[in-house]
């Protein structure tokens, strides 16, 4: 499954893509993160839910705000108090802000193939820590992310809006600290180390190919449990990656900041922001 962006007109793709995956009982998920740059917090705890469901997340939290010693339960911004980010289990009205009643579906996967480049950010990174958060294995495959678990409020003054750090987010686990981005590796070492392959991304082939490199590399995965051997340039992170896009925020975040993540470095628009794609003979 490719999804480019965490914006509200997703969600009904992604509820459709995955009931489409829960009819064909698919038992292994590959979503394409490599160009996503983040957007709503609370729909990449939706799409946490759908992917997982209720067995696996045993009433733990998606994401936990934190800001500093001085403010420990309320949020000095909007006076609120301090709560964290449920996995959500139903669909949202974004434009209201509220909780509907139609139960999401989920998949009960306790493993997930994550494809991502130095533009999986923000939002799509709190997808990955929320997962391992709950124990769920993910899997890397690609390049190391841009690095963004802090966020802000928009400040205006005088015509100039500031933008300072002002809060991180954790997961479940009190995990949080991934400023350099999370890094697949064969071997982890350190705690944002994710066990996976590192591999640049892959122009020769069309995305959802499965002898596109990162895809072919996640089908083999699923099915050797190790990663491809691929020599040269291929095998290594850089080089070959997309370059960051022009920044943007949005600055009409006031009083919803529970359900947007402030911290999206982009937003690629596209005509078809969820990609469904059947599996790939011999795997489900």
């Amino acid at each position: 499954m490719q999804f480019n962006s965490h914006i509200a007109l997703a969600q009904p793709q992604l509820i459709n893509a995955i009931k489409q995956f829960s009819d064909e009982n698919v038992n292994e998920l590959v979503i394409d993160l490599r160009y996503n740059g983040g957007g709503l917090l609370a729909l990449a705890a939706q799409l946490g839910y759908m992917v997982t469901g209720p067995a696996i997340i045993q009433n733990r939290f998606f994401e936990r705000t934190i800001f500093n010693d001085k403010h420990p339960n309320i949020n000095p911004v909007t006076g609120r108090p301090l709560s964290a980010i449920p996995f959500y289990s139903k669909e949202i009205d974004y434009e209201a802000g509220v909780l509907k009643t139609t139960d999401l579906p989920s998949l009960n996967l306790s493993r997930i193939f994550i494809l991502s480049t130095a533009n999986t950010c923000s939002a799509s990174e709190a997808f990955i820590n929320g997962l391992r958060g709950i124990d769920v294995e993910v899997v890397l495959i690609g390049g190391q992310t841009c690095g963004k678990p802090y966020g802000f409020y928009p400040t205006d003054n005088c015509g100039t809006t500031y933008f300072t750090v002002q809060f991180t987010g954790v997961n479940a686990q009190g995990f949080g600290e991934y400023s350099d981005g999370f890094v697949p590796k064969a071997t982890p070492t350190f705690a944002a180390d994710v066990k996976g392959c590192p591999l640049a991304d892959d122009f020769s082939q069309q995305l959802g190919n499965p002898g596109e490199r990162l895809l072919s590399a996640a089908i083999h995965y699923a099915k050797n449990g190790s990663c491809p051997e691929i020599s040269g340039a291929a095998g290594g992170a850089g080089g070959l990656l997309l370059p960051a896009h022009e920044a943007r925020i949005d600055a009409n975040a006031e009083g919803q900041m529970r359900l947007l993540d402030p911290r999206y470095q982009d937003i690629l628009f596209n005509s078809k922001l969820v990609t469904e794609i059947k599996p790939v003979e011999g795997s489900q």
